[in-house]
């Protein structure tokens, strides 16, 4: 029997705010086949209570509208976020000196997926001492991207430092602003899929998760190298990624290397601050082979990556997803197209220079760590990315993780700046 959705009818009370679009849908869908949460964790200096902190995460509750909403169907069948306004975010604390434990945290929410209805779909686990704190900050991705997050973790430290924060309306769908440069998308041109592989078996263990800083040297060369060579820092990275996980390992030596890079579409839609989804994730195979250099790579991953970032490459992605869910997939008919659509070996998810000031009050923004996430196939290795005060902040999570590949990434960047 084809597995459904169980997402259950609002009740007749609920307060509607909007339907969920089409990305929004598959985000919701599959998550019910392989979970696709993720969490991003900030750490700061200063001295802060408790009861600061729980206000401030009800601070950030009310001005972003998904923060305090659930999904359900209505009475037409169509899922829809309907608010959740008398629920706090749930926010656990443990009392802990640091050095604290974070990456445990992660690996721990990440095998703890969110409820189908009832609940809000975002959580915090809070290390606080007197003078250091860290949040990890999990959010269901039918919410939230990684950038999104980002926002509403500044947003925590605003008020954190005595700010204040004026409540947002909640924005349209992804798809639907993008619906209205064109009637209809054209997706004659998609490329056809890759061969499915195997779902991500998450029984038995537990993800590992590494975190590797930059230097603000390097970082900075990085970038300026990247820019005299005509690509980005996101192109140098993955490159990086990619030649060090084909020099230590050796499924990866043998074949292109197929990689997934989550594009934050907030500037073509003109979007802001907003917690919404605001993203496509484009898949790309790379082989290295021929190219020696991190740059012709580079170079190569931001000519592919142009297209996605364009309003045609927008409609064509979002044209995408809006005939897949005109056939009203179940759980599982989703869980079969997106053992192709996302087969991937890794993900490099960058947010860039995050939008963050050096402190907020008295509070010292100290790192930024993530996103990890899972999309959900047997193998990968997914990669955050984001700048803070300066240096590049890397985030490796997998349950199979190829070993040393940040710093091997990193050594490899190194070389390819002194060359």
């Amino acid at each position: 029997m084809e597995k459904q959705s169980t997402t259950p009818l609002a009740s007749k009370t609920a307060t509607a705010l909007r339907p969920l679009g089409a990305v929004e849908q598959y985000f919701w869908l599959s998550d019910q086949n392989s979970p696709k949460h993720f969490a991003m964790t900030l750490q700061v200096s200063g001295e802060t209570t408790i009861d600061c902190w729980r206000e401030a995460m009800d601070a950030v509750r009310v001005r972003h509208p998904l923060l305090r909403a659930m999904i359900a169907r209505d009475i037409l069948g169509v899922p829809t976020y309907y608010e959740l306004s008398a629920q706090p975010l749930p926010l656990r604390v443990i009392t802990a000196e640091a050095p604290h434990d974070w990456e445990a945290a992660v690996s721990e929410e990440l095998m703890n997926p969110f409820p189908i209805a009832g609940v809000p779909l975002a959580r915090a686990t809070l290390f606080h001492s007197r003078n250091f704190c860290t949040l990890v900050f999990t959010a269901h991705h039918a919410v939230a991207d990684g950038m999104s997050v980002a926002f509403v973790l500044r947003d925590l430290l605003t008020v954190l430092g005595g700010g204040s924060l004026p409540s947002l309306q909640l924005a349209a769908a992804q798809d639907m602003i993008a619906a209205q440069w064109a009637p209809q998308a054209d997706v004659s041109d998609a490329a056809p899929p890759p061969a499915p592989r195997r779902m991500l078996d998450r029984t038995g263990t537990m993800p590992v998760v590494s975190a590797l800083r930059l230097s603000g040297e390097l970082t900075s060369s990085v970038r300026a190298t990247a820019r005299r060579h005509g690509t980005t820092v996101h192109g140098a990275v993955l490159a990086a990624v990619i030649l060090a996980g084909r020099r230590l390992d050796g499924d990866w030596g043998e074949r292109p290397v197929r990689a997934i890079s989550p594009v934050n579409l907030r500037g073509v839609l003109g979007l802001e601050d907003d917690c919404v989804v605001s993203i496509v994730f484009p898949a790309s195979d790379y082989d290295p082979a021929g190219r020696t250099s991190i740059w012709e790579l580079a170079a190569a991953i931001k000519t592919d990556l142009a297209e996605t970032k364009s309003r045609r490459g927008v409609l064509g992605t979002f044209g995408v997803f809006k005939q897949i869910m005109a056939t009203s997939p179940g759980v599982s008919d989703i869980a079969r197209i997106e053992l192709q659509a996302c087969a991937c070996d890794m993900m490099l998810s960058n947010l860039g220079e995050a939008p963050f000031k050096a402190t907020y009050g008295s509070v010292r923004l100290e790192a930024l760590w993530g996103p990890s996430v899972f999309a959900g196939i047997e193998g990968e290795q997914m990669i955050g990315a984001a700048t803070v005060n300066g240096r590049l902040h890397l985030l490796h999570t997998s349950f199979t993780p190829i070993r040393s590949l940040l710093q091997t990434a990193s050594e490899l960047l190194e070389e390819a700046i002194a060359e």
